[in-house]
């Protein structure tokens, strides 16, 4: 079964749902997330360029941030989509309505997708919603940081701002 993970996460181009890997294998989720745990396991143990990521109730394979450079384009988000998650990890917490302000009404979808990859979280507050960046954000982007300021203070660094 390990293979035939391997060759669903590569095939994709998002990340895939634990519960979609199940019902295509026909096994139940717990087993599925065996086999992911496992491939997570063997792929840390390999000198390679590729890595699997969980990423909350999803998995991912994709080119470890560091060899990123050498791919063209990021695969699992567009541009415009990597800017509405860079002015939130930025400006964390932010308000919904003040991104909106920033990035235009395209954010709406922009948040949509980056909760549905567990990239960041939101909180109600009032008629509007809190963003703030999650720990899947980090291993995402391969960042090891302690805090929100010392984030903000790595992406200043490597945005050059």
């Amino acid at each position: 079964m390990k293979e035939e993970v391997e060759a669903i996460l590569f095939s994709s181009p998002d990340p895939v749902s634990l519960r979609f890997i199940a019902r295509r294998l026909g096994v139940k989720v717990e087993e599925v997330e065996r086999v992911v745990d496992e491939l997570v396991k063997d792929y840390e143990g390999r000198e390679t360029a590729l890595e699997i990521v969980k990423l909350g109730d999803k998995v991912l394979m994709r080119v470890k941030p560091r060899y990123q450079h050498l791919v063209s384009g990021e695969k699992d988000l567009d541009k415009s989509t990597l800017r509405t998650l860079a002015v939130i990890a930025l400006n964390q917490p932010v308000e919904l309505s003040k991104l909106a302000r920033i990035r235009g009404n395209r954010c709406y979808e922009h948040v949509k997708r980056l909760e549905g990859l567990g990239l960041i979280k939101s909180e109600k507050k009032g008629r509007t919603k809190v963003l703030t960046t999650t720990d899947a954000f980090l291993k995402y982007f391969g960042l090891n940081v302690g805090s929100v300021e010392e984030l903000k203070e790595v992406l200043k660094r490597r945005l050059s701002l």
